[in-house]
């Protein structure tokens, strides 16, 4: 008996540490002044956010966020563990190489959740794909600073 409630407790304290999660970003993903600027309007920006969402979450609920800036979470489950994948299009502006500064935006994605692995994975290669959709409208440029 004493050999199954031990069992029990080791399982059960198993599980909770395992359900246990944290913001993460994937590498190569933390904003800063260096991130490369798309000089593209915002229904442009949103467009890609919906199109890259969907081909990497088609699957799964996405759920339109307003704040701080605009963009989209997705959340992927397995049995117990769930990752939540956000995707963002912030206002910046950047500088073209005759010098002139444009509007444009930046994307971000981050993710947190119990499924880091996953979660990871699938936040680099929808970050891949809004840095080539956006790519394929207009080059990036460095932030004005």
């Amino acid at each position: 008996m004493k050999r199954l409630a031990f069992a029990i407790l080791a399982v059960g304290a198993l599980a909770i540490s395992g359900c246990a999660s944290g913001p993460a970003r994937t590498p190569g993903t933390y904003v800063s002044q260096s991130e490369p600027v798309y000089l593209i309007t915002e229904a442009q920006a949103d467009q890609i956010l919906v199109d890259a969402m969907n081909v990497e979450f088609g699957t799964s609920p996405i759920v339109r966020i307003e704040h701080p800036n605009q963009g989209y979470q997705a959340t992927i489950k397995f049995l117990f563990d769930s990752h939540q994948i956000v995707a963002t299009m912030v206002p910046s502006r950047g500088r073209k190489n005759d010098g002139t500064v444009q509007d444009g935006y930046y994307f971000t994605v981050n993710h947190s959740g119990t499924m880091p692995l996953s979660g990871m994975t699938r936040s680099r290669r929808l970050k891949e794909r809004l840095s080539e959709a956006a790519t394929a409208l207009s080059p990036s440029v460095p932030a004005a600073r």
